[in-house]
């Protein structure tokens, strides 16, 4: 039980971080297709901007990230027990994964209409999957046993 406690913890905080980066990251490319559409912003701005994303978008984010990173990791744990190799990088593709799917899926569900802005560029959606994939390196690292 205690095991599952940590694993739990550990759990939460890679939802955390990945909510974070995948947040920052989308709030810089909204930023970044504002600027070269010819709106000046200044740092202020930016950071203004970027905090309330991550105050409210952040918020949503989160729940559809911690589901699927349950799902992912889950699937990630079985894929380990029958390779019993490379564990960091199973879950970081798990991550990774999750979120390309989860954002196609989001997209499919909301009438074709990417709901994260700052994902409906390919360069977008690859610092949205390094967002899954680095939750998924933190997973991996800190829940790994030592023998």
């Amino acid at each position: 039980m205690r095991r599952f406690g940590k694993i739990f913890l550990v759990f939460i905080l890679s939802v955390v971080v990945a909510t974070l980066l995948a947040t920052l990251f989308s709030s810089q490319f909204v930023i970044a297709g504002l600027a070269q559409a010819g709106a000046e912003i200044s740092w202020g701005e930016r950071l203004s901007m970027t905090l309330y994303d991550l105050g409210h978008l952040g918020r949503l984010y989160a729940i559809f990230i911690f589901i699927g990173l349950a799902i992912a990791f889950l699937a990630g744990g079985l894929v380990y027990r029958f390779a019993k190799t490379k564990r960091p990088l199973i879950y970081v593709v798990a991550g990774m994964a999750c979120f390309v799917v989860m954002l196609y899926l989001m997209q499919a569900v909301f009438f074709g209409v990417p709901i994260i802005a700052g994902a409906r560029s390919t360069l977008g959606l690859a610092f949205q999957a390094l967002a899954g994939g680095l939750g998924g390196y933190v997973f991996a690292r800190l829940t790994a046993r030592t023998e």
